[in-house]
């Protein structure tokens, strides 16, 4: 995300977005471990549509703002980069 994007955002929205990626992170250590450049290049493409889908959803008529981003970016985030991993993964096979 860009700079310019991320001060629009409430602190509140930054902090839940590096908490989600961390646990991301987490959850894929082996790949950051043996894979590092891959890893990181897909991340940032996922964390960016992840990003994009959930401010979107945050713009809708019935959304809650930063509450709506938060939850569809948590929910996104990690879905998006277990199937680019998997889509990787096949792709090698």
């Amino acid at each position: 995300m860009s700079s310019a994007a991320l001060r629009a955002m409430s602190a509140g929205a930054v902090n839940a977005m590096a908490a989600v990626g961390a646990a991301v992170i987490k959850l894929h250590k082996d790949t950051v471990d043996k894979k590092p450049e891959l890893f990181w290049n897909l991340f940032a493409k996922c964390e960016a549509k992840a990003a994009r889908l959930a401010g979107q959803a945050a713009h809708t008529p019935r959304s809650n703002g930063d509450a709506t981003f938060i939850e569809v970016y948590a929910r996104t985030l990690p879905e998006l980069v277990k199937k680019a991993l998997s889509a990787r993964e096949q792709a090698l096979h």
